[in-house]
């Protein structure tokens, strides 16, 4: 790898911009070793600057050529996704001089279904949330443009109905009966998918595939690259997690099949008429919205329960018996139509009965599921909103098989996966273990470039007069850095009660107010760089996929330890399934971790200085936790905050 990554070598004589650095190449060599070996899992820690992803690729795609094989490499957002397809991708390609098909993969749902989008012009332009109809305008006239049916083509929010209401799933998808299906925009990228010999997708993808539907990945690949390692288990546990949505279920049932058109001959033969069907459904939809109000009212929003509500289980009961009704006469009806030499499409339905049969089956499994907690606590149970959820408390139960093949060599890396340089962490919650590890150092001179101001503020999170302190500790040193600071909140609490406080002062202190969900992410992260005077303030999502590097970026506040909620369902079901060992196992480590992600803000290139501000007492006070090594091993200032009320 010195003729790639040495100071002579290719990629500094050809990329602009390109530095020599020792920790890069020493990576790439270590994965060029990995890959020639008969090793097969490789966990790397390389911190922010070290340039992973170069160090990664290059002896990766230069492995795919002299083995003829595929490379899929997986990350977590469609940020580094992006960045890998238009621009790391293509450069190493132009210099290495290879030439390898390569291409992104999203999830199915970030595809247009053409038949729904369809549907929403046919209705007379739907108005979504007040817009006149201007959604469905828009997406008829993108829908004879597009050529990808990508659907961040259009100018919708991720949350957007009418954008839900068109994606493609495969639970409504007709298969060959769609009148679209040559054409589907989903079914065309999975016919380019097969070329590709560098595949880019995310751990969503992957795992909707292997755990989700427990298909093989729709491609074959020999070297799998799983960057941002560190956000494995949370994508699993995503994917597998079960849930049923009262607002979905009813929005299902709406959309019920209507069996006038069926021969009569074939729902004689089921005894099955249509009117009696729609009866039915009615009476289905009827049960199932009770049972649902009556769940609001008997467990607490976000709250855990580990037993289904006693009052509940005979209606939920008849609920279950009447959909079992329903599926069973359509299950019937199709068996009915596939016999006796009848044409493919007997029903007349265009494959639309067995698709809505099979989101009745997979709803009321999932109510069934969430209804029987004999699981817990190795699963989760708990209400949210409309919703019954339920999860895997355990990454280290799911994502073993997903990495089982054998034959498949396996590169684990991110810029945090280690506790006090060890993996062990990593390890108990993925449960894969590597046959060999590297921890990079930073290749940035970080006790010259940044400082870390420990502040007790001496209250409990708890305590009467906490967010006061600390909206006026974040206040001081915002103001006396001159803006350019980033404020990590742990709750939505403090968030309300920081924010107003720093805008109440904003004009007096000539500081510009940024505040998590006034606008879209992207937005607040242009304004924030336009001005350096911006103080932007955020919750934990943001203590990640920041990336503000100079003067618009010196100071990053953090108001706590990140230890989880105490009512989070997944953590407390594990609370209980691991006792004792949870906190020293699990919650420790993991805070550690969210804390080193959090601090790695600040210093992005070896030209940024400045300041991370934690306002925890108990890194001090609790030296057995020993949080501090977890951190950049640079100066550390402590205070405490004189006059808090107890």
């Amino acid at each position: 790898m010195e003729d790639f990554f040495g100071p002579e070598g290719i990629l500094n004589a050809r990329l602009p911009n390109f530095e020599y650095r020792r920790q890069q190449r020493e990576l790439a060599e270590k994965i060029e070793n990995f890959l020639q070996s008969d090793r097969r899992l490789l966990a790397a820690e390389a911190p922010t600057g070290v340039g992973k992803t170069y160090a990664m690729l290059v002896p990766a795609m230069r492995w795919a050529v002299a083995n003829n094989s595929t490379v899929l490499v997986l990350t977590s957002g469609i940020t580094l996704q992006e960045q890998l397809i238009y621009k790391d991708i293509p450069a190493l390609l132009d210099v290495l001089g290879l030439d390898l098909p390569y291409g992104l993969l999203k999830g199915r749902s970030n595809y247009a279904c053409i038949r729904k989008a369809r549907e929403i012009g046919a209705e007379g332009f739907l108005d979504f949330g007040g817009d006149k109809g201007q959604a469905s305008r828009d997406i008829s006239g993108w829908l004879y443009a597009t050529e990808t049916g990508d659907l961040s083509e259009l100018s919708l929010g991720d949350t957007h109905p009418a954008r839900e209401r068109i994606a493609s799933s495969y639970l409504t998808c007709l298969g060959p009966y769609c009148p679209h299906h040559e054409r589907c925009f989903y079914n065309k990228v999975m016919r380019s998918l097969s070329h590709w010999r560098v595949i880019v997708a995310n751990y969503h993808v992957y795992f909707s595939y292997v755990l989700g539907q427990r298909k093989p990945f729709p491609a074959p690949f020999g070297l799998l690259i799983c960057d941002e390692a560190h956000k494995m288990e949370d994508a699993a546990r995503a994917v597998t997690q079960v849930g049923v949505d009262a607002r979905d279920w009813q929005r299902l049932l709406r959309r019920a099949p209507r069996l006038d058109k069926v021969e009569a001959s074939l729902l004689r033969s089921v005894d099955c008429p249509a009117d009696r069907f729609a009866e039915e459904v009615a009476d289905l939809s009827r049960v199932s919205e009770s049972v649902f109000d009556q769940l609001a009212a008997r467990l607490p929003d976000g709250k855990s329960f580990t037993a289904y509500p006693p009052e509940l289980k005979n209606d939920t009961a008849e609920l279950l018996v009447k959909c079992d009704r329903i599926i069973g006469h359509l299950d019937e009806l199709q068996e009915a139509a596939a016999g006796g030499g009848r044409d493919a499409n007997a029903l007349q339905d265009d494959g639309r009965i067995a698709v809505w049969n099979g989101e009745l089956t997979a709803f009321r499994d999932s109510l069934r599921w969430c209804c029987d907690t004999q699981n817990y606590p190795e699963w989760a149970y708990w209400r949210e909103g409309g919703s019954l959820k339920s999860s895997c408390v355990n990454g280290s139960d799911l994502i073993p098989p997903a990495f089982d093949d054998d034959e498949i060599k396996v590169i684990a890396l991110s810029a945090t996966m280690t506790v006090d340089r060890s993996f062990e962490y990593w390890a108990n919650e993925t449960g894969l273990a590597p046959d060999e590890t590297a921890v990079l150092d930073s290749p940035f001179d970080l006790p010259s470039l940044m400082e870390i101001d420990v502040v007790d503020l001496g209250l409990q999170v708890m305590s009467p007069g906490y967010a006061d302190a600390v909206a006026r500790v974040c206040r001081k040193y915002a103001r006396e850095n001159g803006g350019a600071t980033l404020v990590l909140l742990s709750s939505r609490r403090l968030l309300t009660a920081v924010s107003a406080y720093l805008k109440m002062n904003a004009e007096k202190d000539r500081l510009n107010i940024l505040v998590q969900g006034d606008l879209p992410r992207t937005e607040l992260l242009e304004l924030f760089k336009e001005n350096e005077r911006s103080v932007l303030v955020g919750m934990a999502s943001f203590r990640e996929g920041i990336d503000v590097p100079g003067e618009a970026l010196t100071q990053v506040i953090i108001d706590r330890i990140p230890f989880p909620h105490p009512d989070d369902p997944v953590g407390e079901a594990r609370a209980k399934l691991e006792g004792r060992e949870n906190f020293v196992k699990a919650v420790l480590p993991g805070a550690k971790m969210q804390l080193r992600q959090a601090a790695g803000r600040l210093i992005r290139t070896g030209a940024d200085r400045g300041r991370v501000v934690i306002l925890d007492g108990r890194i001090v006070t609790r030296p057995d936790w020993k949080i501090l090594n977890s951190l950049p091993a640079v100066p550390v200032k402590k205070y405490r905050l004189v006059g808090a009320r107890k």
